[in-house]
């Protein structure tokens, strides 16, 4: 695009630049960097003096020049207004995101991004019951004194982080993989309308834009970006999660994974991650202990001080039969078992067990995972 085809204000430039084909957000900050912050002077440079840039090669200039610019701006535009989302560059985001070696040139947002500190939360999307039990309490307990928490509205533990903000009146940022207009995974229609109410829904693809196996790695660069730490509530040896944590300390920030049974494919990246430094969580305490010296007095000012974030205990109201001590008897220590095998290792019968099974759910003090099997909530 020429100067001549239309004077381009700074929020279409912005908005442009994040859209260039061929250029990537370490490029485009090279060229922010070269015209001293201003994307007007990108597009009203010429075509050799944006080929002095390092890393520009003559496909990124074709792009930054193609003539059909303006009709993509303009249609984007609409579609922004008509959504009601917000387009903000990177001099509006929160300065720990602003740092990042790739920081986006931009991001669509529905909803207002919430003060810090921000705390990721990622993990598995098929958890046990206890991965789902302890990131809820881990969020709601972060949440609740006041940090900001971060996640990707996967299905999962990303929700499940999402749902433990929002349980306790706190904030919520969620990272898309996909444009803002692409809600995915579906089902999450509800989870998305909530969190932009209370928080932001963000993403820096441009709108229609799909996820991909591409733009995953890429999301996750925000969410442990944005976040003062990242913490992996279950995950395969080889899941997602480990790549949000491996930005994450690439980024300087602190890295804390749950532990579970060595036996348990989902746990597995987290003790990978705790072999490899990774800080072990036993609840919120140990986050909130951690992080509380590294932040700013505006933070601190921000958290709560209460004493509230102490682990959550079972309540000790309910009476057990001697059918059900001996079930959760052979559940503890992250046993998972069928009924048979509960049978068997109770010595019960089946219609004995069954029924005990059912009152022990009532009373959550059990859960019945989707492979069948029973485990301790």
């Amino acid at each position: 695009m020429n100067s001549s085809d239309e004077n381009l204000s700074k929020y279409d430039a912005f908005l442009l630049l994040n859209a260039v084909q061929k250029l990537g957000p370490i490029t485009a900050t090279r060229l922010l960097k070269k015209f001293n912050g201003d994307p007007t002077r990108i597009f009203s440079s010429s075509k050799a003096e944006l080929l002095k840039t390092r890393g520009i090669g003559k496909a990124a200039v074709d792009s930054l020049k193609n003539t059909q610019n303006i009709h993509w701006l303009k249609k984007e535009r609409q579609k922004i207004e008509t959504h009601k989302f917000s387009f903000l560059n990177k001099e509006k985001f929160p300065l720990a995101l602003q740092e990042i070696y790739d920081c986006p040139t931009g991001l669509y947002v529905t909803g207002e991004i919430p003060q810090g500190p921000y705390v990721a939360i990622v993990g598995t999307r098929i958890p046990s019951i206890y991965g789902r039990r302890i990131c809820r309490e881990v969020a709601v307990d972060l949440a609740s004194n006041g940090f900001c928490i971060v996640s990707g509205l996967a299905r999962g533990i990303d929700a499940e982080a999402h749902q433990g903000a929002l349980e306790a009146g706190g904030k919520t940022i969620a990272f898309l993989g996909s444009g803002l207009d692409i809600i995915y995974p579906p089902e999450h229609l509800d989870l998305y309308r909530r969190i932009r109410i209370n928080g932001v829904v963000a993403s820096e693809f441009t709108l229609g834009q799909k996820a991909n196996r591409h733009t995953f790695p890429m999301r996750n660069r925000l969410i442990s970006g944005i976040s003062s730490a990242v913490v992996v509530i279950e995950s395969a040896s080889a899941g997602g999660s480990l790549i949000t944590a491996q930005l994450a300390a690439d980024q300087g920030r602190h890295v804390y994974a749950l532990p579970g049974r060595v036996d348990q494919a989902t746990s597995s990246g987290c003790h990978k991650l705790i072999r490899e430094g990774a800080t072990l969580i036993r609840s919120s305490q140990d986050i909130i202990d951690d992080l509380l010296p590294s932040l700013s007095e505006e933070e601190l000012n921000l958290i709560s001080k209460s004493s509230s974030n102490s682990e959550k205990l079972k309540d000790s109201s309910v009476t057990l039969n001697n059918d059900e001590k001996k079930i959760i008897e052979v559940l503890k220590n992250g046993c998972l078992l069928t009924v048979d095998e509960i049978c068997s290792a109770t010595n019960l019968k089946h219609p004995i067990v069954s029924s005990n099974l059912i009152m022990l759910e009532l009373n959550n003090l059990i859960g019945k995972r989707n492979d069948g099997k029973y485990e301790i909530s």
